[in-house]
């Protein structure tokens, strides 16, 4: 599934490429979404567990007094608790996908799951990815994959376009009107160049780690289950200024 050279200069202009092809069957969409809830169902309430809330309000994510109203639920690394995302992995349309954009020698960064339950699902402020991740050189990948129908209702990527060429933007400690959010960080965005990447279920987008992007609360009746999976090209070095060599190996050699 390797982009058109138009699909390439289309991410290369613009930080993030909608997806409209199935990169996930039905057969193998019903798959992951019976494993990701029953992940979530076991870790769902517990702590150091593998699963966070990002939409925690108060000094910290411990925090007794926390509020925890809104969800922003997320596990890290989903491919150690589940061989079926140990296998995503290596599932060759979002390699290429990912092969097109950053070369044939690909590492695994890490992947996340992200869900948004319906009615009180949490928002996710702008940022830019390597804000947190500081990694060098900063070209890395993130490929989306909608497990629901994401939507505006619902919470669906926010982006800027372009603004992967713009540099590293200041970000602070997120807030929101009832205080701050611990979990997660924040930059002031110019949000009359935002658009919506509606994403339909087992289709994806493909964004850079320096693109401006957001997502808002979900106050509809459905699900937004999402999983993202972080590609970055061997070589690539940690904020310690460490190549990440024990990171996995997904296609090509290491550098």
């Amino acid at each position: 599934m390797k982009l058109m050279p138009e699909e390439v200069e289309q991410f290369k202009s613009e930080g993030y490429l909608k997806i409209d092809k199935r990169v996930i069957d039905d057969e193998h969409l019903a798959v992951l979404r019976e494993h990701y809830d029953a992940l979530f169902t076991e870790r769902r309430g517990t702590i150091g567990k593998g699963l966070r809330n990002l939409a925690v309000v108060g000094e910290s994510e411990s925090d007794e007094d926390a509020d925890r109203a809104e969800e922003m639920l997320q596990i890290m690394e989903m491919w150690r608790f589940d061989e079926e995302y140990r296998k995503l992995l290596y599932h060759a349309p979002l390699l290429d996908i990912a092969e097109s954009l950053i070369g044939v020698n690909i590492q695994l960064f890490h992947d996340q799951a992200l869900y948004k339950p319906a009615y009180h699902g949490g928002e996710v402020h702008w940022h830019q990815d390597n804000a947190y991740w500081q990694c060098a050189p900063p070209n890395l990948v993130s490929i989306w994959i909608a497990l629901d129908d994401a939507d505006e209702a619902n919470g669906c990527m926010n982006v800027i376009p372009g603004s992967y060429l713009e540099g590293l933007a200041a970000h602070g400690r997120a807030e929101s009107e009832k205080g701050k959010l611990p979990a997660l960080l924040q930059v002031d965005a110019d949000v009359h160049r935002a658009v919506p990447v509606p994403v339909e279920a087992g289709c994806a987008m493909v964004h850079h780690c320096m693109t401006l992007h957001q997502t808002n609360p979900n106050r509809s009746s459905r699900d937004r289950r999402a999983m993202v999976i972080h590609y970055m090209p061997s070589g690539t070095r940690n904020r310690d200024g460490e190549v990440m060599k024990d990171n996995l190996l997904l296609r090509g050699t290491l550098a």
